[in-house]
């Protein structure tokens, strides 16, 4: 059965490393499945961390998908989900990263709308923004790496992260979700 959202769409755009999804007005489709029964749900909450784990459908591949931040719990999220998760050389671990969209462009007259200032200003600034967001994902990566666990990493432009995250478990088929918290 196909159903339009009634909320904004996202837009994805992949590369080969880095997914950027960006919150965008207009309709997109997307498959709902109905009457797949869900065999189990687990629920765990650990040191201020929580998950979630619907029975997986494809028992070749494990894929675990960690939400990650500027803060230390998003360090202790993926440190956990590694020690809990990691089922040898199958399991990818894919970093989700939601970043704010960007409305207004810092200038020496102070912060003014991204429509009043020129094109190469707002490349400039976002530009500056894509290497932020890169040097942090690179420690979450850095961990993977020395942990040898296959990683990649999604980005999503919304202003408001726990629906931007919860938007990509359908469409993503997310069975295993870890989300650190901060206090």
């Amino acid at each position: 059965m196909w159903i339009p959202p009634t909320e904004p769409a996202h837009n994805y755009t992949f590369s080969s490393s880095i997914r950027e999804i960006e919150e965008e007005e207009g309709s997109e489709l997307f498959e709902i499945h109905d009457g797949e029964p869900l065999s189990s749900i687990k629920e765990e909450e650990i040191n201020s961390l929580f998950s979630f784990d619907v029975a997986a459908r494809d028992e070749d591949e494990d894929n675990v998908y960690v939400a990650v931040g500027k803060s230390q719990s998003s360090i202790d999220a993926l440190s956990w989900t590694i020690s809990h998760f990691i089922n040898g050389s199958s399991t990818t671990v894919y970093l989700i990263h939601v970043f704010p969209e960007i409305h207004y462009i810092p200038s020496p007259l102070g912060k003014l709308p991204k429509s009043q200032v020129s094109a190469s200003q707002v490349e400039s600034y976002m530009a500056e923004e894509r290497g932020k967001r890169r040097q942090l994902l690179q420690k979450y990566i850095d961990i993977c790496s020395a942990s040898k666990v296959k990683v990649d990493t999604m980005l999503v432009e919304s202003d408001m992260v726990a629906k931007a995250i919860l938007d990509l478990i359908p469409i993503l088929n997310i069975t295993k979700l870890v989300v650190g918290t901060s206090c």
